[in-house]
């Protein structure tokens, strides 16, 4: 018993030496650090230090793709930023596929990863090579979407409670924006001038939420953010210039950062488990929705510049 509580007193210790360091060189290095990013960091590097278990998956990386490849999907890994109201985040569907596994508290500040009920926030990777480029796919599965653009959802159930007098619940088969098994992505390109990405958004690929964005690629901040009910992305960004807006769509674009520009509930990127999909054996995936396909059998998975999700 000594022994082992001497054995985490000094891993503790270790941690929180380590933890110092990285504190230290960032601000050494006059580096503009996003706080959110640095303090998820800091607390999962002194738990994780403690429990042995830092960086999950990662050794699965190392397998799939060798040290140097893998070191870089995990380096260019986005945080994910919560819409406030949205309880689901990523989770394993090999062992998650139901909401109420998948949920976390809707505390602005926390920093989550791990379900309620125990499950890891995970994401699946994909690496591709084209025309020698390189880029890294990041899979993220919900057990559901249940979409809420333009309060459809509440359109819908006073349309069915005025017209049937009943009860309409989330995930009712006869609201057309549900569904089972809920897909999305992120992705990253690396080029000659650094890292570009792009998120998944409704059957397509955008960089920000402005319609100027829908099918580009933009400048990679490091996180992208989860829309309320249907998970889709957008990388947070403010317009700066909006040339007559609302009439026309905004040409310049700042990049915001959780924990400085806004504050919503965070799962930052070091404590995300990853899992590469080309490790899986696809065929113990069953569709819980029959229109929903899985990574591997979208467009995209073959061919990184593919307009479609």
């Amino acid at each position: 018993m000594h022994s082992q509580i001497g054995q985490a007193a000094v891993e503790w210790v270790t941690g929180v030496m380590l933890a110092t360091l990285c504190f230290g060189a960032a601000v050494t290095a006059a580096v503009r650090v996003d706080g959110r990013a640095l303090g998820g960091l800091l607390a999962h590097r002194l738990a994780c230090s403690v429990q042995g278990a830092c960086r999950d998956g990662d050794a699965d990386l190392e397998r799939a793709y060798g040290d140097r490849d893998a070191a870089f999907v995990r380096r260019n890994l986005p945080g994910l930023v919560y819409e406030p109201g949205e309880l689901e985040v990523p989770v394993d569907w090999r062992h998650c596929r139901d909401v109420a596994c998948a949920t976390a508290s809707d505390d602005i500040d926390l920093d989550v990863h791990r379900t309620a009920s125990g499950h890891p926030v995970t994401v699946f990777t994909r690496l591709v090579r084209r025309s020698g480029r390189r880029y890294v796919q990041y899979w993220f599965y919900y057990p559901d979407s249940n979409t809420v653009l333009a309060r459809s959802d509440q359109i819908w159930k006073r349309s069915r409670l005025l017209q049937f007098g009943g009860l309409v619940l989330r995930g009712s088969a006869g609201y057309p924006g549900y569904h089972h098994d809920d897909w999305e992505g992120a992705s990253v390109r690396e080029g000659p001038h650094g890292v570009s990405a792009r998120v998944t958004s409704h059957g397509h690929w955008q960089w920000c939420k402005w319609s100027a964005c829908k099918g580009e690629w933009g400048p990679f901040a490091g996180w992208t953010r989860v829309s309320r009910g249907s998970h889709s992305g957008h990388l947070p960004a403010r317009a700066r210039r909006r040339w007559g807006w609302p009439l026309t769509p905004p040409k310049e674009f700042e990049l915001q950062r959780p924990g400085i520009d806004f504050q919503e509930r965070t799962s930052t990127p070091d404590g995300i488990r990853l899992v590469p999909l080309e490790t899986l054996d696809r065929r113990s995936y069953r569709r819980l929705d029959d229109g929903i396909a899985p990574p591997w059998l979208k467009e995209a998975y073959h061919d990184p510049e593919s307009p479609d999700s």
